[in-house]
This record gives C-alpha cells, sequence and structure tokens, in this order.
C-alpha cells in the first residue's frame, strides 16, 4: 500500500496545476493553437492489461497527459500502478515482478480520411519501474476507426517484434471496440474483444462490456463512473477470471 499511496499523492498533487492549463487556444485567448493538452486521472478497482489483471485484482491509480498538434502528430505518456505478478507473462520463466509502476509512453499520427473514417498509427514504449529483469520494451500500433452518428467502431493491431523483455518471441495483438453514446444522456456503451499471440508461449482472447456515465459536479469540468464486465479464455485463475472492474475518473 505504501507505493500506492505515494503515487496517488504525487498525482494528486500535480493534479490541480495541470487541470488549470485549459488548450492554448482558450488559455491565451489565440485562435486554433497549434497544441492541445489533455490528460485524466482515475481510480481503478482492477488494473486489467489485455483481460490480465496487473493490479492483483486490487485497486490501482492511473494518470494520462496527451499533447496533440493540429497537424495530427500527438505524443503522451499513462502511468499505473501494479501489484502482484501478470499470469500470462509468467509463462516466461525469465518473467519475474514487474515492478511498482507501468509507464505507456507513446507517440503517433491521427488523421480523417473522410467519410467518417480515421486513421491512427504510432509506437508504443513500455516501462516498468522497479522491476525484475528485462521488461521494458517496444510495440508499433495502427488503427482504423469509422463513426456514424453515436456509434464509433474501431479495429486495430498492435505489433511488438521479437525483444529481449518478451521472451525474444514477437507479440502480436488483433483488437476491436464499439462504442455507443446515447444522444442527450450521460450515458454511453461499450464492447470489445482481443487476440493476443505470443509465439511459443500460447495466445488467448479477452473481451468487455462496459457503461459509462458522466457525472454533473460543480465545479468539475468533467467526471465520470464506469463499469466494465472482463473476460478471458484463459484457464480459471486469480487475476485472468472474469471480474468486474469500476472506475471513477476526472478529465482535463
Amino acid at each position: 500500500m505504501s507505493k500506492f499511496a505515494a503515487f496517488a499523492v504525487a498525482l494528486l498533487a500535480a493534479t490541480p496545476a495541470a487541470a488549470q492549463d485549459e488548450p492554448p487556444d482558450e488559455a491565451l485567448g489565440v485562435p486554433d493553437a497549434a497544441i492541445d493538452v489533455s490528460g485524466e486521472v482515475n481510480l481503478l478497482s482492477d488494473y486489467r492489461f489485455r483481460g490480465v489483471s496487473r493490479s492483483d485484482e486490487d485497486p490501482a491509480l492511473q494518470a494520462a497527459l496527451l499533447l496533440t498538434h493540429r497537424s495530427g502528430l500527438y505524443v503522451g505518456g499513462r502511468g499505473t500502478t501494479l501489484n502482484g505478478l501478470d499470469s500470462f507473462r509468467l509463462r516466461d520463466p525469465a518473467f519475474r515482478d514487474l515492478g511498482d509502476i507501468e509507464l505507456d509512453l507513446y507517440a503517433g499520427y491521427g488523421a480523417a480520411l473522410g467519410g467518417g473514417f480515421e486513421l491512427d498509427a504510432g509506437v508504443l514504449y513500455y516501462v516498468f519501474t522497479g522491476s525484475d529483469g528485462r521488461t521494458d520494451y517496444a510495440e508499433p500500433y495502427a488503427s482504423l476507426s469509422y463513426l456514424i452518428g453515436p456509434v464509433f467502431a474501431t479495429a486495430g493491431a498492435k505489433y511488438a517484434p521479437a525483444q529481449r523483455a518478451i521472451g525474444d518471441e514477437e507479440m502480436l495483438y488483433l483488437f476491436g471496440q464499439v462504442d455507443v453514446s446515447v444522444p442527450f444522456q450521460p450515458w454511453s456503451f461499450s464492447v470489445s474483444a482481443g487476440r493476443q499471440d505470443w509465439g511459443r508461449f500460447g495466445g488467448y482472447w479477452n473481451w468487455s462490456l462496459g457503461v459509462e456515465h458522466q457525472l454533473r459536479i460543480p465545479g468539475v469540468p468533467d467526471a465520470a463512473l464506469g463499469l466494465r464486465y472482463v473476460d478471458t479464455d484463459l484457464p480459471s485463475a486469480s487475476g485472468q477470471d472474469a471480474g468486474l472492474v469500476a472506475s471513477i475518473g476526472l478529465r482535463f
């Protein structure tokens, strides 16, 4: 709990200052400013990565920051507290404790293609602080999205070439997600599924169903409560079986 508390204090201390930083066009009164800054802080009842718990089914704190240029280029990062072991990654005997915090650093490019289609591509780099052994690795990604009315559908792939941190095996993750917002209501729903294949360490499916409710709190610009049902087809065991993940988040 000490590492969780320390991370929480650090993030919460930083949040008010960050929340005061509006997008440059609003804060400076300059139209069409080149850089947009956004972020969020979330408290999760369980941190599931591709269906598998990386917080030992305990609460986790997560924070993210994103800088987007009007050209479509962007850079960002997300940090999440960890606890316990990722049971799927333990199929490789070289893996041990992933550490205290997972940092997902990424850069990419997003573009509207017209007709409701959007393209997104970039590179993710995973960093695990306090981990045992070699655990950091890179993972390029690409996705295509389509917006029609209140429905936003996405399909994509994340491919990590063979690296020491992933057992010198290629890792491919294919995924799809559909998000539906209820017009003029604070509710939205999502359904997602993904398939991860990891060479000689095997593969598995994961899927989830979620609902989110936007909160109307005076003085708080954007807050939401969420609930997701998450499951995998891995053998039933702690951290990879079916579960409910609750969340509360603030966005700015």
